[in-house]
């Protein structure tokens, strides 16, 4: 059984990259994923192609912050959503290659689960 991945995909003001940073997360050939994205108030057409994707992919969930946090406050937000033992972080301008999870996944599973792991 493959383990539940959860991807922590931060956003402000991205409408330029995110369409591609999305698919290119929800085309991996690992597909037990949790795609968790955190919108820091974005002022152009950002929330609207994310609420888009939410109802294409039931593996989508967004959260609308109310007021502008900044980046690092946006990701320790993310990181607090976390459910699964394995998460990774993407920026919004970032693109993922389409093995990207599943050989993180399997360089983590030749350690044991006790260690501390930093994959990358």
């Amino acid at each position: 059984m493959e383990e539940n991945i959860d991807i922590l995909l931060a956003t402000y003001n991205g409408e330029k990259y995110i369409k591609e940073q999305i698919e290119s997360i929800l085309n991996q050939t690992y597909k037990n994923i949790n795609l968790i994205i955190s919108d820091d108030c974005s002022t152009d057409n950002t929330r609207k192609i994310l609420t888009e994707y939410t109802q294409k992919d039931k593996r989508i969930t967004v959260y609308f912050q109310n007021e502008n946090q900044g980046y690092i406050k946006n990701f320790e937000f993310l990181l607090k959503q976390v459910k699964n033992p394995y998460y990774m972080l993407s920026d919004q301008d970032d693109v993922w290659l389409p093995e990207k999870i599943a050989l993180q996944v399997a360089e983590a599973a030749k350690y044991p689960q006790e260690v501390p792991l930093l994959v990358y």
